[in-house]
Formats: C-alpha cells, structure tokens, sequence
C-alpha cells in the first residue's frame, strides 16, 4: 500500500535539496506563499533581492527532484502561522474568485502539482490575524471554488492525476470550532493534522509537544491519538488524515527537579531542531534521556531546562499508529530541522508494510 510520507521546507533555513533522499517521499511542500491583497504571492525574506526570483528557483529544484522520483509531487503551502489574508481573501464571491485565479496562476506557473492552505486559524486570530466568525463558511466556500479551479485546470492540462488540494489543520477542539469540518474535507484530497505544539511557546508547564498518547501526568492533555479520533468522530475519513511529526523541540527553563508535569519560568520558552538535540545536547553528557512510556514520547532534562523533542523510538510508532488506523500517512515539520535525515528515515521506515 503506499502511503503519504511528506515534507515541508522552510524557504527561510538553510537546506540542501540534493541531500534529501526524495525516494522516501511522496509530496514535498515549498513553505510558504503569502496572502498580500487577496492574491497568492511569493513571501520575501531579507537575504534575498527578489522574493519571486528565489521561489522560482526553489521549485525548479524542487522540480529537478522527480528525475530522481517521478512519483513525487510538489505542492506550494501558502500562509503559515500569522501569515494574515485569509479572512479577507475569503470573504465574498469575487474575492475568493481573485483568490483562487491567483492561486492557480501561481500553481501553474512554478509547474507544481496542488495547493495547502495553511490558514492559522479560520474564525481564530490567537495568531494575530484577521478573523470574523463568518469565516468558518467562508472557508468552506474558498476551498469549493478551488476544487473546482483545480479539477477544471486537470482537464485542460491533461493531467493524469488532478491537482491536488490538502489544508494543513489543528489537532485539537479550536480547530473544529472554527470551521465546517466534514464539508472542509470533502473538498480535499487530505488534510495535513500538526499533532505538534501541545506545549508550545506560551506553555508554562512542562509538557510533551507531540506526545502519541496522553502521559499519566497530563491525562486530560492533548496527544496526536486524541487529534485523530477527534476528527473520525466529526466526520473526515481515515484514508484522508496525514499524522503530522515535528522535527524540533519545544523547550521550558526553571523547571526544578520535578521534570515532566512541574511549572517552569513564564517566557523562558525555547526551540531546538532535532539536529541539535541529538549531535549537540545529548552528546554533552549535561542532559539525562527520559521515556514516557504511557505518551510514547521522550524528554530531555538538565536539572533546570525540560525539552520535548521527536526522537526515532517516537516517530517510529507514529508510522506504525499510521498504519493501525489505516491513515492516509504522515508528514514532518521540516527538513532542515533534521538534514542527517535520521527521523525521516526512522519515519519512512516504520510506514512499510512488513
């Protein structure tokens, strides 16, 4: 059977595309595009001179890499977390008409295979962003008229498999709160859950960010089994769910001797990519290794810093819960969080069938 393995690239990092071993993956991500006036457009960063010069040569290489997997697709992710737009580009008919054409022109012109929308969040502005509570039926009603764009662009450019349409979506309850869930998934091909920053940068307890499962300490907490089942019950298809891993670390400070479950230093929030966690912290020999066995999860510890991180044990039984469950796949938060590909390669491992 085969089964999504997928990955995001931050554009900002630095990455080497040549290293990733694109024959373990099924769809790669260029993120992001951004919303500026109600069009889909290239984001700038400061080390470049021209935001779209960068994104074209990004997704030719990207492009490049089907000579090495011609089954890959390339998707461009547009928005982000408080990447703005949304709402406004949502809310009436010709709007999301402008949207959408734009989208498609933007598709169309890097030669990619599909759109993500990674709205953060419909009807919620805990990003920063712009959000009216008549987002959560315009969200449904820009992603109908990109379904149809997009099934309308398949057969005028003779596709052999359609464009593709994924969102990226919240684990937990927020999410469902702000949009139509079961019309949302019809319009999709699949839906990329970030089961990932459960405990995150306001978090001032310490806490697990990608457990599988709850931990005996945090029974009521989220885990990324809760995010599945919660979007079963409300309606989407298993074969349409994409189990989101993160390939970093959220980390808390003045923790005391307590670990796991104990309340830390407000604001004393940290990230550390897995790269540096494994050839960095745990080869210092100044942090003990530690293993939830109920969440499934690890943690790392130095007397005063608690640190949540995916490690290979981890990831590992997120592709076998994949499978369980008859899942569509998984999908990383991002390449070049871990460029020695030890989590990708534990992940890519762990999704085959015996």
């Amino acid at each position: 059977m085969s089964r999504i393995l997928l990955a995001y690239v931050a554009t900002w990092q630095d990455f080497q595309l040549d290293a990733l071993p694109v024959e373990k993956l099924t769809h790669l991500c260029y993120a992001f595009a951004k919303v500026v006036d109600g069009v889909v457009v290239a984001q700038e960063y400061k080390n470049h001179a021209s935001g779209a010069a960068y994104c074209a040569d990004v997704c030719r290489q990207m492009n490049g890499l089907k000579r090495r997997n011609p089954q890959l697709k390339v998707l461009i992710s547009i928005g982000g977390w408080s990447a703005d737009g949304f709402s406004d580009a949502a809310l009436s008919a010709d709007s999301r008409e402008r949207f959408a054409d734009s989208a498609l022109a933007f598709m169309r012109d890097h030669q990619l295979d599909g759109l993500d929308l990674d709205w953060e969040y419909p009807s919620n502005d805990m990003a920063g962003i712009r959000a009216r509570p008549e987002d959560k039926q315009n969200f449904t009603l820009l992603l109908q008229v990109l379904r149809q764009r997009l099934d309308a662009a398949s057969i005028e450019d003779a596709r052999d498999n359609r464009y593709l349409l994924a969102i990226a979506a919240g684990a937990g309850q927020y999410y469902l709160d702000g949009v139509e869930l079961p019309a949302v998934a019809a319009q999709c091909d699949f839906i990329n859950l970030m089961a990932y920053d459960f405990y995150n940068g306001w978090a001032t307890r310490a806490g697990h960010h990608a457990n599988l499962h709850s931990s005996a300490l945090d029974a009521d907490g989220d885990s990324a089994a809760k995010g599945v089942q919660l979007y079963l019950a409300n309606g989407v298809a298993a074969n349409k769910i994409v189990l989101g891993c993160p390939f970093y670390g959220r980390s808390l400070r003045g923790v005391g001797a307590a670990g796991l479950g104990a309340a830390g230093t407000p604001q004393s929030n940290g990230t550390y990519s897995y790269q540096q966690i494994a050839t960095e912290l745990i080869t210092s020999g100044l942090y003990q290794e530690h293993w939830d066995e109920a969440a499934k999860a690890p943690w790392l510890f130095n007397g005063d810093e608690f640190i949540s991180y995916e490690n290979p044990a981890s990831i590992s039984l997120k592709g076998e819960y994949v499978k369980q469950h008859a899942l569509a796949g998984a999908m990383f938060w991002e390449y070049s969080e871990d460029q020695t590909c030890d989590l990708l390669q534990a992940l890519w491992l762990s999704l085959q069938d015996e």
